[in-house]
């Protein structure tokens, strides 16, 4: 069964986006930059944001499944490749500070629609 769209939602409404936003110019592509890594946090929240590349100074967003996740659509996702990129964003924190409309941009990412540029 393929992960569901309400799932994403769910995870990519509830992060912090600003206080992810900070931690974005100072992290190393491919480290997380939420929720912090827990046995807890990864099953609880299903999904990571991950640290991507920079891109003309502005910053990719990763979203990925987390191989302990609660959801099993997400676990077996997780489990047939953690790595693979669910959703995709490029983002430029000190144009838009509060991360305002990321989530909107991850989500239409993750649908398949959207240009991978935030919203704001």
């Amino acid at each position: 069964m393929p992960i569901s769209v309400k799932t994403v939602s769910e995870f990519v409404f509830g992060v912090p986006w600003a206080k992810v936003f900070r931690k974005v110019p100072n992290t190393p592509r491919g480290h997380r930059l939420h929720p912090s890594k827990t046995p807890k946090n990864d099953s609880r929240s299903n999904f990571r944001v991950d640290m991507g590349s920079e891109v003309n100074g502005k910053f990719e967003i990763v979203i990925q499944a987390n191989k302990n996740a609660e959801n099993r659509s997400v676990r077996d996702a997780a489990n047939k490749n953690s790595h693979a990129i669910l959703a995709k964003v490029v983002v430029d924190p000190k144009e838009n500070p509060t991360g305002e409309g990321v989530a909107e941009s991850i989500l239409d990412a993750f649908k398949g629609k959207g240009d991978g540029e935030d919203k704001k």
